[in-house]
Parts: C-alpha cells; sequence; structure tokens
C-alpha cells in the first residue's frame, strides 16, 4: 500500500518538544512510515498557535523550523529524503526511501525582504498555506471572517508564488480570499487540509462551490481527518471520513482528491485512528463499502503524485 498525505504538522511537534522523527508517541514516526511502500509525506513548517509580535519573532522561528528540519532529514536519510520536484519524488520511491517535501503554514512566517519566496525555495519549501488561523498581511482565515478576502499583499503573493513554482494552498483561507485566489490566478492550486461543508458545517470546510470551482482548474483537495471538521457532535468515525471522502469525489472527480490527514496538528481523529501507521483502516473499510482498488490507491497516492508531475 502506497501512501501520500499532503500535511502533517510533525515537524512543529519535533521543533516545538525535542521529539525526535525517528522514534517518538507522536502520530507520524518511522515504524509507521514503514508500513507504506511509496511514502511522501509534505511536512508543514507552522507559524503556531502564539502568534509573534515582531518580523524578528517571525524570522527566529522559521529559522528554528528549518534547523529542525535539516537536523531530522539528516538523521533520518537512511530511509527519508528531502524532494523538491517529481523528479526527485521518482527517485526516493526508486531508492526506496519514503519522500518529504516542505511546506509553510501561514505565510506570516515568510522573511520580511524581496527575495523571500527565492529563500525558502531554496531551502526546498513547494507549498505556502496562505494563512493559519491568524490574520496576517496576506489575508484572513475562515475561521474569523469569511468576508474578508485577500490583501493586494496577499494577490501579489499569489502571483509570485505561481512564477517561483510553490503551489498555492487555500486551506485556512476565508471564503472571499478562497474567490480571490481564483480571481488572481488561472493556475492549479491545492486545499491541502479540507473537508466538506456540505456534510459538516464548519468555516474550515470547503463549500459545493468552491469544491467545484477547485477542480474546473485542476486543483487538489485533501481530506482533513480533524474530527470536528468531520462531525458536528460527538465522536467521529471512519464511516464519517469516508463519507467527507464519497463527497469531495462526486464534487472534485475521481482524480481531485487525496489525503491531507493534519496529523499531528490535531488532538481527534476518527475511532481507529490513532496516526500514519492506522490509515490502512481507512482503505479496508472503503473496499469493504464497495469502492473499488482504484479509487483507494488514487485517494492515497496516486492523485497526489500526479499533481506533483503537473506542478513541480
Amino acid at each position: 500500500m502506497d501512501l501520500f498525505d499532503l500535511h502533517c504538522d510533525t515537524l512543529y511537534a519535533c521543533y516545538q518538544t525535542g521529539a525526535r522523527l525517528r522514534d517518538n508517541d507522536l502520530h507520524i514516526d518511522r515504524a509507521a512510515a514503514r508500513r507504506y511502500g511509496r511514502y511522501a509525506q509534505i511536512f508543514a513548517l507552522f507559524c503556531g498557535a502564539q502568534a509573534q509580535a515582531t518580523a524578528q519573532g517571525w524570522a527566529a522561528r522559521l529559522a528554528g523550523l528549518l534547523a529542525t528540519a535539516q537536523r531530522e532529514l539528516a538523521d533520518n536519510a537512511d530511509w527519508l529524503t528531502l524532494c523538491r520536484s517529481s523528479a526527485e519524488l521518482d527517485e526516493a520511491a526508486r531508492a526506496g526511501k519514503a519522500a518529504a517535501l516542505l511546506s509553510i503554514e501561514g505565510a506570516e512566517l515568510l522573511p520580511d525582504r524581496p527575495d523571500a519566496l527565492a529563500q525558502v525555495y531554496a531551502a526546498g519549501v513547494r507549498l505556502i498555506t496562505i494563512t493559519w488561523n491568524h490574520r496576517n498581511d496576506f489575508g484572513c482565515p475562515a475561521v474569523l471572517d469569511q468576508r474578508e478576502g485577500l490583501t493586494p499583499a496577499g494577490r501579489q503573493l499569489v502571483r509570485d508564488c505561481v512564477a517561483q513554482g510553490i503551489l498555492v494552498d487555500v486551506s485556512h483561507l476565508s471564503e472571499q480570499g478562497f474567490w480571490d485566489v481564483c480571481e488572481t490566478t488561472d493556475a492549479p492550486f491545492v486545499a491541502s487540509h479540507s473537508a466538506a461543508r456540505a456534510l459538516c458545517d464548519h468555516p474550515r470546510g470547503l463549500t459545493d462551490r468552491q469544491l467545484t470551482a477547485l477542480a474546473q482548474r485542476g486543483g487538489l483537495v485533501g481530506v482533513n481527518l480533524y474530527a470536528p471538521f468531520l462531525v458536528q457532535r460527538g465522536r467521529a468515525t471512519i464511516d464519517d471520513a469516508i463519507a467527507h471522502i464519497e463527497h469531495l469525489l462526486e464534487r472534485c472527480g475521481a482524480h481531485g482528491v487525496a489525503l491531507g490527514c493534519d496529523f499531528d496538528g490535531c488532538d481527534a481523529l476518527p475511532d481507529g485512528i490513532d496516526g500514519l501507521g492506522d490509515l490502512y483502516r481507512l482503505a479496508d473499510r472503503m473496499l469493504a463499502r464497495g469502492h473499488t482498488d482504484r479509487t483507494v490507491r488514487d485517494l492515497f497516492y496516486e492523485n497526489a503524485a500526479a499533481f506533483i508531475h503537473k506542478m513541480l
């Protein structure tokens, strides 16, 4: 079984707590990763729940996150390798290694300098989530105000990301911000860790109209497994996650949906899934419900890999 996950916060957890990627009590470690044949993971350099007051504070946080990423990649080079292109993704698979890609979650982490994107691109960042749950210089998150969109700087960031070869990620962004992205660029973009608002009325979910627009331009949505995004109240089940997957497949098509589990970025997962190593239960349940092996393989790996090959 292969796996390509569009979003996790495991490196941030390592940065914050001193945990090590190889062996830990987090959602992702080497033992869990080795359960998969081909495994690719986008690791977020997360801005953090506590906002910094100054540009120097953000710079220090980014430097710490990059240092953590570099340390963990070096210490786990026997099974994990940084990939900056589709060719390097293929090379990792041929070598029998897991592929790590880097993202920035919260563009406030970007250095306060004209060559900021070139700097993080050189460090390996290939995806930027414009906002987290803080309002920043680029836009407003969905949890604060759905009507407030991108700032002029945010529109420029979208254009610059496309020019630099960095994927634009609209997860966390307000609904108006989503439409501003659509207006600013014709390029495909991604919602790396989202869900269907039609099934769970949470501001972090995407509406059917958003899902259709994302699919029409060849974008990709990753299914978030955070329980409050799957159900209005109570504990979520694997069937609840599958309901979102099925709805997204209906709206985005067979090749427009992947996994964006949000491991180590959430504290409530569906019953039966405690981390990366348990995703086989999601696959098994989908097959038991009548989904084809092709649908499961596309969801778990092929759709995300094809998107990376198209965009990087």
